[in-house]
């Protein structure tokens, strides 16, 4: 159990997930067995049949010539394993699945299947031997009741996932003929699945249960094999929704064999790139692949590439300048231009429209210590930290605004700017509102109420008189009593 330690329940997806992701099985498998064994995925059952279903819920632990044993039960004991009386510790039904997988004798891989007698017969006693990938093995049925069903069959465990599920289930009817039909029902072809009609030519790739065309192109970059096609009924070429054709691999350049347009592939998306961003990228010609013009225009398209973080750019005509910042585009105002002392030297001309298609940002912000008002209006604020906190006449002088480099903004870009509380004095300075009689100290950028005791003990300082709206916009802090 990769989280043992966790102080609160798990849902079963949970348990399913934590022991699928620590032993490397496929969590498709352990809900096809769950139910196989005891229907716990469709079935409802009340609660005392739930609770037994639960105890055996992948079957684990129950073997056809001993019957089940009480050390696995429970839904967590059946996944995970548990320990016996004597401190030994024991598989459960995913580390099994696992082990029998990738089971190796002297170094070589070779899988384990069930065990078998003499004859290779997993019903004959006494048990000989464990079967391997490659071994032709003979199988008795678990009928239960249907007609037409051999009581043997003889099967090769063609791959290590066959051994592992026969050692599992020694069955084939009401075994591993039930697995495959569920698999197959709920989950179909794995991706990368290449299937087509018997009367069509279109391929088409499994893809997270779509089935989606694709190119020889793409099939050649992605590894899609295109030796091993399908041909599937038209049912079964219906029960997948056709998704959009599959790009290439994120970081492609690609253009149309119709159009001089380059997109990169980013996200499975294609992103245009205009020529001046191409060559601030670094990117090279000769790594642009060329396909059929109807396969790029399929492609679903993203935000264009935007030049690197950083740069000025501006329009043809709209001779807006924006700074390209975390690949969104924030105007900037001429105030804050030469306040940031940036260049005109350096602004990258594109396209109107594509300036337009840029994702937008708020205006670039001025400078710390910077006091910026708006336009029209007397009130000063000091910027700092991405705010502008307004400051009173006293603290203007007191802070030294007053010598900090002054700006006028416009409504939308002062607007724009988070608005942070009001700056206060400097701490240890004595304040009153001039229509109260309550005095305060500052401490920690707070203001503290004194009390005629403490002011006392402070030797009664002269309090600097502040517009009572000031006071009262600071933040209070704890009374000062003595």
């Amino acid at each position: 159990d990769p989280e043992p330690n966790l102080n609160r329940l798990r849902t079963a997806a949970e348990l399913i997930y934590d022991a699928s992701k620590k032993t490397g099985l496929n969590p498709q498998v352990i809900l096809v067995i769950l139910e196989k064994e005891q229907s716990l995925i469709t079935g409802k059952f009340d609660d005392a049949t739930l609770q037994k279903r639960m105890d055996r819920a992948l079957g684990f632990g129950c073997p056809d010539y001993e019957g089940c044993g009480d050390i696995f039960l429970g839904f967590y004991r059946q996944l995970y394993g548990t320990f016996d009386s004597e401190g030994n510790r024991w598989l459960g039904a995913a580390s099994s699945l696992m082990r029998s997988f990738n089971t190796e004798v002297n170094g070589q891989r070779v899988g384990r299947g069930p065990g078998v007698d003499s004859k290779n017969q997993t019903f004959g006693r006494p048990v000989v031997k464990t079967s391997r990938k490659g071994d032709t093995i003979v199988i008795d049925n678990t009928l239960g009741g249907y007609d037409g069903v051999k009581d043997r069959q003889t099967v090769t465990l063609g791959n290590f996932a066959t051994a592992a599920l026969y050692r599992y289930t020694p069955h084939v009817f009401n075994g591993n003929y039930n697995f495959w039909k569920l698999y197959h029902a709920w989950f179909k072809y794995p991706n990368g699945t290449v299937i087509k009609l018997q009367k069509g030519d279109a391929l088409y790739v499994i893809d997270n249960g779509s089935k989606r065309p694709f190119s020889l192109t793409v099939a050649q970059q992605r590894g899609i094999k295109t030796n091993n096609v399908i041909v599937v009924s038209k049912n079964e070429f219906d029960s997948y929704l056709t998704d959009k054709a599959m790009p290439p691999l994120d970081g492609t350049l690609l253009k149309g064999d119709e159009s001089p347009a380059v997109f990169l592939i980013q996200d499975t998306k294609k992103r245009a790139i205009s020529a001046p961003v191409f060559a601030q990228r670094k990117f090279s010609s000769a790594n642009i692949l060329t396909v059929p013009q109807d396969e790029v225009d399929s492609y679903d398209q993203g935000a264009a590439i935007t030049p690197v973080n950083g740069t000025l750019v501006t329009g043809v005509t709209d001779k807006t300048v924006y700074l390209i910042d975390a690949d969104l585009k924030r105007p900037i105002s001429y105030e804050v231009f030469v306040a940031r002392k940036y260049s005109f030297k350096n602004l990258m001309i594109l396209d109107d429209q594509e300036i337009k298609d840029m994702p937008s940002g708020p205006f670039v912000y001025p400078p710390d210590q910077t006091a910026i008002q708006l336009k029209g209006d007397a009130g000063i604020y000091w910027f700092r930290d991405n705010q502008k906190r307004y400051v009173g006449a006293y603290v203007y002088e007191q802070r030294g605004v007053s010598t900090f480099a002054h700006m006028q903004l416009g409504q939308e870009e002062f607007d724009s700017i988070p608005t942070g509380p009001p700056f206060p004095p400097r701490d240890g300075t004595v304040i009153k509102g001039d229509q109260s009689t309550a005095i305060y100290q500052m401490q920690g950028g707070l203001k503290h109420l004194l009390t005629l005791a403490a002011y006392q003990r402070l030797r009664s300082p002269k309090a600097v008189v502040l517009p009572q709206t000031d006071v009262d916009a600071y933040a209070s802090g704890d009374v000062i009593a003595k």
